[in-house]
């Protein structure tokens, strides 16, 4: 079954399980690995974040901010999850 058939949610959903996964996986490579170039190509991580100004009302406040952690693990995993998406029904 073809990708375009399935939801935007479960896309992105695949897509965001992938990263997750694949930075977990990379996580645990980064402990096991000993220190050289595969380590760094496998592990190194791009972080991106936005962060959002602070609301301060009397009573309560709260801010919003936006993170993303991907490696080259992370990249593999969404190729993964994608080619799970796209077979399963």
């Amino acid at each position: 079954m073809a990708l375009r058939k399935k939801s935007f949610k479960a896309i992105l959903l695949t897509i965001l399980l992938g990263i997750a996964v694949g930075t977990v996986i990379g996580g645990v490579l980064q402990q096991v690995l000993p220190e050289g170039i595969v380590r760094t190509v496998l592990t190194e991580s791009l972080e991106y974040s936005v962060d959002m100004e602070r609301v301060d009302l009397l009573v309560i406040s709260f801010g919003f901010s936006f993170g993303i952690k991907i490696n080259f693990i992370s990249v593999l995993m969404i190729f993964v999850m994608i080619q799970l998406l796209k077979w399963s029904w």
